[in-house]
């Protein structure tokens, strides 16, 4: 069904490319635009092919590849694609394949033919004005875009740095998908860390009874090589590489309690894994589990806060909400902010401090009692920005956080039943669910008996970028 420009001008105002237009600039550009409809598997546009037409993802799922590699995927409505061959005029750089049926709104360069003799210029400066529009929001997608790389290469440089401080070291991996080994090839190039890849099980223990290695990593269905190295005492390091699924990771960690080092990692963000496999490994190849700094940019200033009663939380969390409300950091993203924090405060007050025997001093009072700690049971609340994540953390001065604790408490909440562990115990049992669930990425830090720390990290965009949550944990 055709729709009305007036229709279409009320659609497309929704759209950010349009949110700048006036009303009479918006039904003058409706007039000109066209619907179209894709079914799944077809090509909108093919690279090499002229193309005159500009279009808007109306609704639907593009993917967008260059030379056969897929770089992107679209599906916000508004999206724009076909713009830069219609502009300079040249072949399409790019081809755009229909994932799912796609609607799109189209502009043909063709309809100017047609337009009257009196409105051509009206008509050519309104196409010059999108135009214009255009090639402001890509270039200023691309100056951030160019931002965040170039945080993210100081980033890995820092990481590399700190490896090559350790001396290097020789590390096993054990991944059978040869995609999911590139990231790690890259991560540990020029660091001085050797690198032996085994394709299976089977050739992961033959690399075992030939050589030394100061870290084992090893993929989800490849874990019975970590633990013939538990059991031979063959590595100082055995870790397990999994995937987001936290619900997925929690029944392979159910299976495995012997596992004492987790990593999860999005097959699809190579950057995000390459930048937290350096992480992991420089802490353990230095012995050093401790601090966000690992997980930020160098150079960023952290504060830090000392918690010492319960009814300081109120306060604690209102100076850190103002702090990163000055530095531009959304309302969406303080508000998850403010849940880990809180709940990440109660476990520091609550449930962290234990006597000598290990037993909870406080664990069984009510949380809404309140609690005076004493100077060496009080914790540290710590938390920066590098522009591009966020960074909380507290650290508390017991290390009573267990592998088992963590796994059980998650079990318990995804599977309905949280608080069932809570018995004779003051909380309602959902604290580090809560966080997990909130944060992009939730790492937890124990060496036993003398701290713990739980980081959580946030995308300062303003989006969970994270479907599934997810959490590392190093414990030592």
């Amino acid at each position: 069904m055709k729709l009305h420009p007036v229709e279409i001008a009320k659609e497309i105002k929704a759209f950010s490319f349009f949110k700048s237009f006036s009303e009479d600039l918006l039904l003058q550009a409706s007039a000109m635009i066209h619907t179209e409809s894709f079914p799944a598997e077809s090509f909108i546009l093919q690279e090499g092919k002229k193309n005159s037409s500009l279009f808007f993802l109306r609704s639907g799922k593009v993917e967008v590849s260059l030379a056969g590699e897929v770089i992107a995927t679209l599906e916000t409505p508004g999206e724009v694609f076909g713009e830069m061959s219609v502009i300079t005029s040249n072949l399409t750089s790019t081809t755009v394949k229909a994932l799912t049926p796609v609607e799109c709104f189209v502009i043909r360069s063709e309809d100017f033919a047609h337009v009257h003799p009196k409105d051509k210029d009206r008509f050519q400066a309104l196409l010059f004005q999108i135009y214009c529009f255009i090639l402001t929001e890509r270039l200023m997608r691309t100056n951030e875009k160019a931002r965040l790389f170039e945080i993210l290469n100081r980033e890995l440089h820092e990481a590399q740095s700190a490896i090559e401080k350790s001396g290097g070291g020789k590390v096993l991996l054990v991944e059978p998908d040869k995609k999911q080994q590139l990231p790690i090839r890259m991560a540990l190039g020029g660091t001085g860390v050797q690198l032996d890849i085994a394709n299976d099980s089977e050739m992961g223990q033959a690399f075992l009874k030939e050589n030394q290695y100061d870290i084992v990593l090893c993929e989800e269905a490849c874990v019975d090589v970590l633990k013939s190295v538990q059991d031979n005492k063959l590595s100082p390091y055995a870790v397990l590489l999994t995937s987001k699924d936290v619900q997925g990771n929690l029944q392979i960690l159910e299976r495995n309690r012997f596992v004492d080092h987790i990593i999860s990692r999005d097959a699809e963000d190579k950057n995000a894994t390459i930048r937290y496999v350096l992480t992991a490994l420089s802490k353990l190849l230095n012995k050093d589990l401790f601090g966000i700094e690992k997980y930020l940019t160098w150079g960023v200033e952290v504060q830090n806060k000392t918690v010492s009663h319960s009814a300081q939380r109120e306060e604690l969390r209102e100076e850190l909400y103002t702090y990163f409300k000055k530095m531009g950091i959304r309302s969406t993203v303080l508000d998850r902010v403010n849940t880990v924090v809180e709940e990440m405060l109660m476990n520091a007050i609550y449930d962290a401090p234990v006597d000598s025997q290990g037993k909870s001093i406080f664990n069984h009072i009510s949380r809404k009692e309140e609690i005076q700690l004493d100077t060496h049971q009080q914790s540290q609340l710590r938390y920066a920005s590098d522009g591009v994540l966020l960074a909380v953390s507290v650290k508390d001065p017991f290390g009573s956080l267990t592998k088992n604790i963590i796994v059980d408490y998650l079990i318990s909440c995804y599977s309905g039943q949280a608080g069932s562990m809570n018995s004779n115990k003051g909380g309602a049992g959902r604290g580090l669910h809560q966080i997990i669930e909130n944060a992009d990425l939730t790492v937890f830090n124990v060496k036993k008996g003398v701290r713990t720390e739980v980081i959580c990290l946030f995308n300062v965009d303003g989006q969970k970028k994270e479907a599934q949550p997810s959490f590392h944990y190093f414990f030592v």
